[in-house]
């Protein structure tokens, strides 16, 4: 075979092997849309087959002129899901149910880990790596969207 054709068959079977590599990579966070928002980045860490609660982090950006806040959230890995906060009281972190979330006018809401998060309580059942769910958001303006959840691995301080 000529050095031509050595170089051809080996190109491609680098290509194939970067293609299967970057196939078995995690699909990046689906960005979703509804009116002005844009969400971005909804993460989950993995929990403990037993455990009752989890966590959600995510980032909403307001493109529009009025502020919006979600008034309801569903997630079917949980019995409820709702707002939480984590505040330093002391030496102590604690985290406590919040009021809706506003997201500000041409601002964003982000959500992450210490801070502000959705906590799913009641978990039907342990987050695994690698799993995916939708949670359901309900804005004051924008109206319900289902945004897709990825779970990373426990511990992760971001998507993964």
């Amino acid at each position: 075979m000529s050095s031509q054709g050595a170089l051809t068959v080996k190109s491609i079977l680098t290509a194939g092997a970067v293609l299967f590599a970057a196939c078995a990579l995690p699909a990046a966070a689906e960005t979703v849309r509804t009116g002005a928002l844009s969400i971005e980045q909804a993460w989950a860490r993995a929990t403990i087959p037993s455990a009752q609660t989890g966590a959600v982090y995510l980032t909403i950006r307001n493109g529009g002129a009025q502020p919006d806040r979600i008034v309801a959230l569903e997630a079917p890995v949980a019995g409820h899901a709702m707002p939480h906060e984590t505040k330093q009281d002391g030496d102590v972190l604690r985290m406590a149910e919040t009021g809706p979330l506003s997201v500000p006018a041409g601002g964003a809401l982000e959500m992450k880990p210490g801070g502000t998060h959705i906590m799913l309580m009641d978990l039907k059942g342990g987050l695994k790596p690698g799993q995916s769910f939708p949670l359901t958001v309900t804005f004051e303006r924008a109206g319900t969207v289902a945004v897709p959840v990825t779970v990373g691995r426990a511990g992760a301080m971001g998507p993964e």
